[in-house]
């Protein structure tokens, strides 16, 4: 069922069971299924409270009820239908890849793990400090690309140091990751507030509109007795 469909349901199912034919009030609560932030119980209520007005006396809570299982059954049907495409086009990646390496012309960069290669200068500012704080030149090596490097024992104190880690740039990504967690949250709960307010603002409009067609139409009652 796609949104179209569901318009067209709700929009049925507000007029056979409740005599409601006023689109706004399909398109209101057609929002309030869709508002994330809030919680199922204060949903219901919501839309229990906002049909009331309407139904004139009519029971609402099993046609909410009804309206609230088609929703949840119409969103889990989207989200396995883009789980499934989300899955077809990450095995079709693969197959490309996978054809890709086998003709020899992957793109896929080659990556080494571990420790990324020092440069030059970092090389040197190495030597110093390791000259500085006592380490003992240990032997003379060369590289796999050919060059020459310097491995140093351990100080004598026995404490030892990561010299490496020490001149290489601090990796704040833990650090990041969890500014932008915090963000999430101060704005999720911003939004929740906001959509809290707007919600209660549709739903007082609805009930004025209500109790205005109300009261034209014990207007139109009054006149027609005098008459």
């Amino acid at each position: 069922m796609d949104s179209a469909e569901w318009d067209a349901w709700l929009a049925g199912k507000l007029d056979r069971e409740l005599g409601i034919a006023d689109e706004t009030f399909a398109e209101y609560i057609t929002q309030l299924c869709s508002e994330d932030t809030m919680e199922a119980d204060e949903r219901r209520e919501v839309i229990v409270e906002f049909l009331n007005e309407a139904a004139e006396g009519k029971p609402v809570e099993t046609v909410v009820e009804e309206i609230l299982v088609k929703y949840s059954e119409m969103r889990d049907a989207a989200a396995a239908k883009e789980i499934e495409e989300k899955v077809r086009l990450r095995d079709a990646a693969k197959q490309k890849e996978l054809e890709a390496l086998q003709s020899g012309t992957s793109s896929t960069p080659d990556t080494r793990a571990g420790k990324r290669a020092l440069t030059t200068e970092e090389k040197l500012a190495r030597e110093r400090v390791l000259a500085q704080y006592g380490y003992e030149e240990d032997e003379v090596v060369e590289t796999e690309n050919g060059e020459v490097e310097f491995v140093y024992k351990g100080k004598n104190d026995g404490k030892g140091a990561d010299i490496d880690s020490a001149l290489l740039p601090k990796n704040d990504n833990a650090e990041r990751v969890k500014a932008e967690e915090q963000a999430k949250k101060a704005k999720a709960a911003a939004e929740h507030a906001k959509n809290v307010q707007r919600n209660k603002e549709l739903l007082e409009k609805q009930k004025q509109k209500v109790e205005k067609e109300k009261e034209k139409k014990r207007t139109q009652k009054k006149e027609k007795r005098r008459m």
